[in-house]
């Protein structure tokens, strides 16, 4: 499978990527008008609509489908090479589905459910604005089988049991779809976009062990583990599950995770969600870059492209919303990517 001419128009669109010095500029303005300001002195593509943008929200909602519509562009030059695509939306619509269960359990808003919720082509905007004004689990269930996600009947399953799943039971639910999807679609895309769609799945265990709340006596958390990662098997997932210190929880990670992208942001501190996020995907994008120096008319090249447009995406999200809340500078550049 050749990737070149895919290759050679991804290289050209990374070039309209923000820098981390173009970011942290942004990071740094005073307060709202300041930041607009400098946003409109860049060569980013935003589409104001009807006039200026007058709250973060509108401005989250503009920086999605600026992502959006270079992930569009990448999937019609990617062709029949839409794996490297597939895999990425996969891991984008979890987080979506996630995001949208999170907002039904809470009573949020449609528009504060929408925040950063990435439209795909199962997904798209239409579908997301119904999905966002459903008050039960079972409502959203119900949309997304009219829309054809598979998400539907596994949610529709899980809401009909008894007694009622909890919503760390959806999350479970949601993730297994995604590690199952994601290894599937990533089979006919070559080693490396196996090894990638293998890392996702690594990450969503890691994240499992430092965020999920500790078992209770006897519990047994097996469920939670996903299988389709290459660090953690099983035995290793249940034992470190257990693991109540916090430090020694962190050393064994860096110990099974060390020579890989989530191993070189786990030794930088601190280890928690989202400047770890952060810096995954920095180590993400270092990674791809060295398997692409060897091979470059291989995967990596589109594949690191990728990983920057959403890395930037969300870092532009995270600052905006931190500059209209009054969030500090420091808190600010933790959350952006270390790797342009």
């Amino acid at each position: 499978m050749r990737w070149d001419d895919v290759n050679a128009r991804a290289r050209g669109l990374a070039t309209h990527l923000l820098s981390r010095n173009a970011l942290a500029a942004l990071a740094a303005a005073s307060d709202w008008p300041a930041f607009l300001g400098r946003v409109s002195l860049l060569d980013y593509p935003l589409d104001s609509g009807a006039g200026a943008f007058v709250d973060p929200t509108a401005f989250d909602r503009a920086v999605t489908l600026v992502a959006a519509n270079r992930f569009n562009l990448l999937g019609r030059w990617l062709a029949d090479r839409r794996a490297v695509l597939a895999v990425v939306m996969e891991d984008e619509e979890r987080r979506t589905l996630r995001t949208l269960l999170r907002g039904v359990a809470q009573g949020a808003s449609p528009g504060t459910r929408l925040r950063a919720v990435m439209p795909t082509p199962a997904l798209p905007h239409r579908v997301l604005d119904r999905l966002a004004r459903t008050t039960t689990v079972a409502d959203l269930a119900r949309e997304l089988v009219r829309c054809g996600h598979p998400a539907g009947r596994v949610l529709e399953q899980l809401a009909a049991r008894s007694p009622p799943p909890s919503l760390r039971d959806f999350d479970w639910a949601l993730a297994r779809l995604f590690s199952e999807r994601a290894v599937r679609a990533a089979r006919a895309g070559g080693s490396v976009v196996r090894r990638f769609a293998a890392e996702l799945v690594d990450q969503e265990n890691l994240w499992t062990l430092l965020l999920a709340a500790p078992p209770t006596a006897g519990e047994t958390m097996e469920h939670e583990y996903l299988p389709g990662g290459v660090v953690l098997t099983r035995d290793a997932f249940t034992r470190l599950r257990a693991e109540r210190d916090a430090e020694r929880l962190t050393a064994e990670l860096r110990r099974h995770f060390a020579g890989t992208a989530i191993g070189a942001a786990l030794t930088q501190e601190p280890v928690e969600w989202p400047s770890l996020e952060a810096r995954i995907a920095a180590a993400r994008v270092v990674w791809l870059r060295g398997l692409a120096r060897p091979d470059p008319l291989g995967p990596a090249v589109v594949l690191a492209v990728l990983e920057r447009i959403r890395a930037e995406a969300r870092a532009l999200r995270a600052i905006a919303w931190g500059i209209a809340l009054g969030a500090p500078t420091p808190t600010l550049a933790s959350v952006m990517p270390e790797a342009t």
